[in-house]
C-alpha cells in the first residue's frame, strides 16, 4: 500500500503557498489603497486640484466654503497686524480709495482691512467660485454697501487698467495654470504708486507642487521684471513669503 507521506506533504505545501499569495494579494492591494490615498490627499488637500484642472479647483472650494474658514484656521487678529492695518496705514490719505482682493476665498483680506478705522474705500472680492463669494456675505454684512464681489477668474481681471490703490493676490497663486500672467494681470489693474501684497508658498509642501511655485530668487525677478518698485519680502504664516511692492508712478 503506497505512502500517504508524499501526498500529506504535497498538500501542505500548497496549502502554504496559497497563504503566502493570499496575504501577497492582500498587502499588495492595502499598499496599493496607501498609494492611492496619499495621492489623493496629496492632489485635493496639498495642490488643491491644481493639476486636474481649473473646474476642480473651483469645485472643491464650492465644496468647502462653508467649512473653509475652520480648515484655514484664521485668526482676525493676526489678519489685522500682517494685513489689515498695515495697508490701512499705506491707503489713509487715499479717500475714497479702491482696493482688489484677488482669489477673495471668503474675504479674508476685506474683513481685516474695513475693521481698521484708517481706511476709507471699497473692497472688490474676486473669486472663481461662486460659493466663497456668497459665504463672503455672513461677514461684510455690517460693511455691505463697501463690498462687491466679482466672480472672474485670475487670470483675466474685468477691469480697466490702472483701477486700484492696493491689489492683494494671498494663497493662490501656486494653484493657477499660468502665475507670471495671473500676476501681470495683478499690475495692469493697479494704479501707479499703488500696492501689490503677493504671497509665494515656500513651506514644507512645496517639493510636491514641483513646478507650481517661485524659488525665492524667481519671485524677486518676477517683481523686478514687472517694473515694480519698493519691493519688501517678508515671511508670512508658516509656508509664505509675503511681497509688499508698489508700481512707480
Amino acid at each position: 500500500m503506497p505512502s500517504c507521506r508524499p501526498l500529506r506533504l504535497a498538500n501542505s505545501i500548497y496549502n502554504r503557498f496559497v497563504q503566502a499569495t493570499t496575504w501577497l494579494t492582500v498587502g499588495a492591494i492595502a499598499a496599493g489603497a496607501l498609494v492611492l490615498a496619499g495621492l489623493a490627499y496629496w492632489e485635493l488637500v496639498v495642490a488643491e486640484g491644481a493639476h486636474l484642472g481649473q473646474r476642480v479647483v473651483v469645485l472643491l472650494y464650492d465644496w468647502t466654503a462653508q467649512r473653509y474658514e475652520s480648515i484655514k484656521k484664521f485668526d482676525i487678529e493676526y489678519e489685522d497686524r500682517a494685513l489689515g492695518q498695515p495697508l490701512a496705514l499705506a491707503l489713509r490719505r487715499i479717500t475714497p480709495c479702491q482696493v482688489l482682493d484677488v482669489a477673495a476665498g471668503t474675504g479674508r483680506l476685506a474683513r481685516s482691512l474695513l475693521r481698521q478705522p484708517a481706511f476709507a474705500g471699497d473692497v472688490v472680492n474676486l473669486d472663481l467660485s461662486k460659493a466663497m463669494l456668497l459665504h463672503t456675505r455672513h461677514h461684510q454684512s455690517q460693511h455691505a454697501r463697501r463690498v462687491h464681489r466679482v466672480q472672474s477668474p485670475a487670470s483675466r481681471l474685468p477691469f480697466v487698467d490702472n483701477t486700484f490703490h492696493a491689489v492683494s493676490f494671498l494663497e493662490a497663486l501656486e494653484f493657477l495654470p499660468d502665475r507670471k500672467a495671473a500676476v501681470r494681470e495683478a499690475v495692469r489693474v493697479l494704479r501707479p504708486g499703488g500696492w501689490l501684497l503677493l504671497s509665494n508658498r515656500v513651506g514644507p509642501d512645496v517639493p510636491w507642487l514641483s513646478g507650481m511655485t517661485f524659488s525665492r530668487p524667481e519671485f524677486l525677478a518676477v517683481l523686478s521684471e514687472l517694473g515694480l518698485c519698493e519691493i519688501d519680502v517678508q515671511p508670512w504664516e508658516l509656508d509664505y513669503d509675503l511681497a509688499w511692492a508698489r508700481k512707480p508712478l
